[in-house]
C-alpha cells in the first residue's frame, strides 16, 4: 500500500462552537492553522441551517482560508439545495479565487424523513422531497458558470438568461464537486455521473470496497475515466483511554440528542486506543480511500488533533 497517496483531513467544530456558546472564534483559526503546520491535507466544515445550528460554511472557509497557506478548504457536507444555484456558484467562485484554488464542495442531501432537516427547506419555500433532484441541477448549473460565458438555462427548478459570471475559479474547470452517497443506488450512479469525488460514512470497510467498485462500473458505463472519482471516508473518532472513549461517546450524544448506541448504529464511529482507531482507518484505505476526513468526538479539539498527528506519524501515515 502506497500510504503517500493518501490525504488526510479535519473537520473543524463548528457545530459544537455554536452548542458552547463560544463566541470566540480563535479556537477554530487555531485548529486550523495546526493543521496546517502537522501536515494535514484539508479542513472541512459541516453545513446547516436551523437543524443543527453552526458557524455558516462559507463564511468560516473564507476566514481560515485567509490565515493559512496550503491547506484546502473544503465541506463536508453541503446542503446545495437550499441555495440558489447562481449565487453559489458566485460565492464559491470568489471563495475560490481568493484562496488560491483550495476550494472543494462536498454535497449532501440532509436526513430523509427528519422534521428537522425537511423544516429548513420548508422555511425557505423548498420542496424537501425534491432536494436530490434540485441538488443534480445544482452541480449542472455551477459548472457551466464556471466554465462558460453568457450561459441562458432552462431547467426544472431554475431559469435564467444571459449570465456572465466574474471572477471565475482560481481552479481550471471550477470547483472540485464531491457527493455524498452511503450504499444506495441511485446516490452511487448520481456520483458515477455527476462527481469529482465520493464521500460517504460507510460503516463496513468491506461495503466500501464493494460501493466503491459499484460506482467505477456506472462510471465506466456512464463514458467516464472511473479512476478520476476520488474515493474519500468520512471518519468520526474517539481515540486514547477509557476516559477519552467515555467523552467521545458523550460528545456525539449530545450532538445528535440521541444514545451514542443509536449515533453508532447509524453512521460509521470509531471508538478505542489509537492503535484501534488506525487499523480501522487502515481498512478503508486498503479498500481504497485516498482522502479521510478525521472528525474528533472531543472536547479539547487541538489536544486530539496532536495526538492524532502523533499517532499517524508512527505508522507512516503522515510526514
Amino acid at each position: 500500500m502506497n500510504n503517500t497517496s493518501v490525504k488526510f483531513g479535519i473537520l473543524l467544530p463548528t457545530r459544537e462552537a455554536v452548542m458552547a456558546s463560544r463566541a470566540d472564534p480563535a479556537n477554530l483559526y487555531r485548529l486550523a492553522e495546526r493543521a496546517e503546520a502537522l501536515g494535514f491535507h484539508s479542513v472541512w466544515v459541516g453545513d446547516s441551517l436551523t437543524a443543527r445550528p453552526r458557524i455558516d460554511a462559507l463564511t468560516t472557509l473564507a476566514a481560515v482560508g485567509a490565515r493559512t497557506q496550503h491547506v484546502r478548504l473544503g465541506t463536508a457536507i453541503f446542503l446545495a439545495a437550499l441555495r440558489h444555484p447562481v449565487l453559489l456558484a458566485y460565492q464559491l467562485a470568489s471563495l475560490d479565487w481568493l484562496s488560491g484554488g483550495r476550494v472543494d464542495l462536498g454535497i449532501g442531501y440532509g436526513r430523509p424523513k427528519e422534521s428537522a432537516s425537511e423544516h429548513e427547506f420548508e422555511i425557505l419555500g423548498l420542496d424537501p422531497n425534491a432536494r436530490m433532484k434540485m441538488s443534480e441541477e445544482i452541480v449542472q448549473v455551477m459548472r457551466r458558470l464556471w466554465r462558460e460565458s453568457d450561459v441562458s438555462h432552462r431547467g426544472k427548478f431554475t431559469q435564467f438568461d444571459h449570465v456572465t459570471l466574474e471572477p471565475k475559479p482560481a481552479q481550471s474547470g471550477g470547483v472540485p464537486i464531491w457527493l455524498a452517497s452511503n450504499n444506495v443506488e441511485p446516490g452511487l450512479k448520481r456520483v458515477a455521473r455527476l462527481a469529482d469525488a465520493w464521500i460517504n460514512n460507510l460503516k463496513s470497510p468491506e461495503v466500501f470496497a464493494e460501493c466503491l467498485q459499484k460506482i467505477r462500473n456506472y462510471a465506466a458505463d456512464a463514458g467516464r475515466n472511473a479512476d478520476s472519482i476520488q474515493p474519500g471516508i468520512y471518519f468520526t473518532l474517539a481515540a486514547g483511554g477509557p476516559e477519552a472513549i467515555v467523552e467521545g461517546q458523550k460528545f456525539l450524544a449530545e450532538y445528535y440528542k440521541r444514545s451514542y448506541e443509536a449515533v453508532a448504529n447509524a453512521m460509521l464511529c470509531v471508538t478505542g486506543s489509537w492503535t484501534e482507531v488506525i487499523d480501522w482507518m487502515e481498512q478503508y484505505i486498503k479498500a481504497g480511500a485516498r482522502t479521510v476526513v478525521l472528525r474528533f468526538a472531543a472536547r479539547d479539539q487541538l489536544a486530539a488533533l496532536d495526538t492524532c498527528a502523533e499517532a499517524l506519524n508512527r505508522r507512516g501515515l503522515i510526514a
